[in-house]
């Protein structure tokens, strides 16, 4: 058969560009290497017994590259000599001598025999082995500094290292990923070693997570990188949705930070529901849409404007679904009634069921008057076609003042008093008016910080409504990635209204179908674990791919250490609540992380919470 030839690959100039330093400039015992100093030790010594993974502490080092160059040895020659030195020891064992010459020298007598076993009997491969160490800092100092700490772990594990000293060109060849050891660098550091010894070594047996793909999460505790990629499906990953969990003061904010600012320059489309005003820097600095939604003139959602919903009946049977037929055929109007008796429910909690039935009967009126019904199509019906709250208001007064029975009046009388505050009064400047926000970016942060002081009541029913619109922004576009997270997320759960937690859970289970994803982050897992939440609640933590818990204690340990099955290590880790650490979920893969950020990222996070 004919060997088809290599077809040799074109030189990609620009990526020689990229990784070409400015300038090599080589010393006695360091040299530079663009902006960084780098010097080269080569590990001349090893023990007599090494331990299952001896190269590892030294190889993950933080500023540390590790090269390992072998050779095979000729088994023939190797066992003429050491044939020779068995004899010799064996010699010197019966010529008598110190206690502790003799010590020795009956060591040295066992291990030769058992390497000769090995290559003997067992005809284990033996290889003359090159280890060389490259340690890179900034500056003098640092190098001096790492050098000796480097020295010091190799004299740990019973080894020495010494710097190749007029051969660090020599050096940087053997540790660069060219394949080439020079014979200098060999003559200095090659030892021979069975190759069991040598598997043994594992100097990257760093568990990791490697997508080959996406960004840097940050490093496991072992110093491996931590690269993912939330956007891959497939196999134990059915969706890209997020869970992040901690104290305060452990670094939360700043790893979701860390996350949106990575997606968003991969060109993912960020939304954030921001209650702290944590994200407005970052927001700002990345020129992003910054909307305040606790009152501000831009950032008002009108809602009776009618949204997408998140209805899928694969999610539950049908006896159970948030979203149901009730006879008007499903259209968008119907479906958005649900969504409103959810608004309602939350903001006015006086509503008993004759009051509802009532509100929606003039809901359903009012919609008609702005020529909107049940068989409406209103995906493409303006902002300002839609009735406000203050046109219900009026209209519930209206209808109060109509002949009817004192039952009647008295019943359109209390709604129009309850809804005064929303369509006059001082919660107006929320929810009545036509919708005023306008997408203009990718990046967009929907504030709520003004609301601090609110009950919750008020910020409940506002992170509700928002909610609803960025799912309709979600829902828009199934080829657009975009993110959307949910800060804060204890604010939405409502134990008497558990149907807003449901409308949060249904988005979970929905994004996947569309190019989105939903991170879901709070400090408190307690919360969504009340019985009368707990079978939404448990799902949001439960279903999403991505999960990252971080320093935690008490009851929510406790918690999440039964729905986690978590681990003695784990738990201990996470009670620890060391800032930046925590265990990574991805997929069925688990392990301890840490997050590491850049400069550039800090400075771009700004002065928001989490820094």
């Amino acid at each position: 058969m004919a060997i088809k030839p290599i077809k040799a690959r074109p030189v990609n100039n620009h990526v020689i560009d990229v990784i070409t330093p400015l300038a090599i400039e080589f010393h006695t015992s360091d040299f530079w290497f663009g902006e960084s100093l780098g010097r080269v030790i080569l590990v001349t010594n090893y023990p007599s017994r090494v331990r299952i993974g001896w190269l590892s502490r030294i190889a993950n080092m933080e500023g540390v590259t590790c090269s390992i160059h072998l050779t095979p040895a000729n088994p023939s020659k190797l066992i003429e000599n050491l044939d020779k030195s068995i004899g010799e020891l064996g010699g010197r064992l019966n010529g008598g001598g110190s206690a502790l010459m003799l010590q020795r020298a009956e060591q040295q007598y066992k291990d030769a025999n058992k390497l000769l076993q090995k290559i003997d009997q067992e005809q284990e491969n033996v290889f003359y082995v090159t280890v060389a160490i490259m340690v890179s800092a900034k500056d003098k100092e640092e190098l001096e500094r790492k050098g000796k700490k480097i020295e010091s772990a190799l004299a740990g594990s019973k080894m020495k290292g010494r710097t190749a000293m007029f051969k660090q060109e020599e050096a940087l060849q053997a540790v660069s990923p060219y394949g080439h050891c020079p014979q200098a660098i060999k003559d200095i550091a090659s030892r021979n070693m069975p190759v069991s010894t040598i598997a043994g070594a594992f100097p990257f047996n760093s568990s990791g997570l490697n997508d080959g793909q996406g960004y840097i999460f940050g490093k496991d505790q072992n110093g491996g990188i931590v690269l993912i990629d939330p956007w891959i499906r497939g196999g134990d990953r059915t969706n890209s949705n997020w869970t992040i969990l901690g104290a305060p003061g452990v670094g939360k904010s700043a790893t979701v930070k860390h996350i949106f600012l990575n997606e968003y320059s991969q060109g993912t489309k960020i939304i954030i529901i921001d209650p702290e005003r944590e994200y407005k820097d970052l927001c700002e600095n990345l020129n992003g849409q910054w909307i305040n939604c606790g009152g501000g003139a831009g950032g008002l959602i009108n809602p009776l404007q009618v949204k997408d919903v998140p209805n899928d009946e694969t999610i539950e049977t049908k006896d159970n679904l948030l979203y149901k037929d009730e006879g008007n055929g499903m259209g968008a109007l119907a479906l958005h009634f649900q969504t409103l008796r959810t608004f309602f429910k939350l903001y006015l909690k006086d509503l008993d069921d004759m009051a509802q039935a009532t509100l929606e009967e003039v809901l359903e009126e009012l919609y008609k008057i702005h020529d909107i019904v049940w068989a409406t199509d209103t995906s493409r019906i303006p902002n300002e076609q839609y009735p406000v709250l203050r046109d219900l208001y009026n209209l519930m007064n209206e209808k109060a003042k109509e002949k009817g029975t004192a039952t009647m009046r008295e019943r359109y009388e209390k709604l129009a008093t309850l809804l005064r505050r929303s369509a006059i009064g001082a919660d107006s400047a929320l929810w009545n008016g036509h919708t005023t926000i306008e997408v203009k970016s990718d990046f967009i942060v929907l504030d709520t910080h003004d609301l601090q002081e609110s009950d919750d009541t008020i910020k409940r029913t506002q992170y509700f409504n928002i909610l609803t619109w960025a799912w309709q922004q979600l829902s828009k576009n199934r080829e657009e990635k975009v993110l959307l997270g949910v800060d804060e997320a204890y604010l939405i759960v409502d134990p008497e209204v558990p149907r807003a937690l449901q409308f949060l859970r249904n988005v979970s289970k929905r994004i996947r179908k569309y190019k989105g994803g939903l991170a879901v982050i709070t400090h408190s897992v307690i919360d969504f674990l009340d019985p009368t939440v707990r079978r939404h609640g448990q799902a949001l933590l439960d279903d999403p791919c991505f999960k990252f818990f971080m320093g935690t204690d008490g009851k929510n340990l406790e918690e999440l250490t039964k729905i986690m099955n978590l681990t003695e290590a784990e738990q201990e880790m996470l009670a620890k609540k060391k800032r930046g650490h925590g265990l990574l979920i991805a997929g069925s893969k688990r392990l301890h992380a840490k997050v590491e950020l850049a400069d550039h990222e800090v400075k771009l996070f700004g002065k928001g919470g989490g820094n």
